[in-house]
């Protein structure tokens, strides 16, 4: 879930994007996995879901490793969008980090490859 203070507006890289309410500090960290709102499970367990739910959400799962288990995020860290240049880093497992100071207003980004163990069925990367 994200942890710092942000709001959700359109995007101008894609639909909507999640967006610094207050200038981050390079180092601060942006994100962190969190059970509550972070929601962990299996692909079995994904297939048993109705098909109007498994529509829904599979935009927004990720599976760090191939065959691992599949990941929602419940809250807006959801929304953030791909840059090959992010300003937040998830290359460390179940935490974002802010690559860089993010001024106020400026869109939250990463780089999906840190954390999708296969990324070949998103043609923008």
């Amino acid at each position: 879930m994200i942890i710092v203070p942000t709001y959700l507006e359109k995007s101008g890289i894609h639909g909507f994007g999640v967006f610094a309410v207050d200038h981050i500090r390079k180092g601060t960290k942006v994100w962190e996995f969190n059970p509550v709102f972070d929601i962990r499970f299996t692909e079995e367990d994904f297939e048993k879901l109705p098909s109007s739910v498994k529509r829904e959400i599979e935009i927004h799962l990720y599976q760090p490793e191939k065959g691992g288990d599949l990941f929602y995020e419940s809250t807006m860290g959801k929304y953030m969008n791909h840059s090959r240049e992010p300003n937040v880093d998830f290359s460390e497992v179940g935490v974002g980090w802010a690559t860089r100071d993010i001024a106020p207003g400026e869109e939250l980004t990463c780089d999906y490859r840190h954390f999708m163990a296969e990324v070949d069925h998103i043609d923008y990367l």
